[in-house]
């Protein structure tokens, strides 16, 4: 299990890379979809909100990771150890991911339903 863990934490499992794509593209849309005024200025706002919270759990997967190896190259490892590093980690991952769907509310919230439909497809 712990292996799994591990790998799943060092191959980028969950982290921002594929999410900032998915904003930047998001904003290219926005640019086209919506007119310029300020309520593109606002999901644009939204938007960036976003990455930089994405940016912001990107390092912590990297600080979390570093911490993991370290860890396990000490010959004598505990448990509590690894299992500090992990609690901690899960614990800032529930508040990223709270914070995320709250920013994606808050640009749903911005945008009509006719936009929305635009930019996300109806299926979104």
């Amino acid at each position: 299990m712990l292996i799994a863990l591990f790998t799943i934490l060092l191959l980028g499992g969950g982290g921002g890379s594929g999410i900032l794509d998915f904003i930047a593209d998001t904003q290219d849309t926005v640019k086209v979809v919506v007119e310029k005024d300020d309520r593109r200025k606002e999901m644009l706002g939204t938007l960036k909100a976003m990455k930089k919270r994405a940016n912001a759990h990107g390092k912590v997967l990297r600080r979390s990771s570093r911490d993991l190896n370290r860890v396990l190259a000490d010959d004598e490892v505990t448990e509590a150890a690894i299992d500090t590093i992990w609690y901690r980690y899960f614990a800032q991952r529930e508040v990223y991911n709270r914070e995320m769907l709250d920013l994606r509310f808050q640009l749903r919230d911005q945008m009509t339903r006719e936009e929305w439909e635009q930019v996300f497809g109806e299926d979104s």
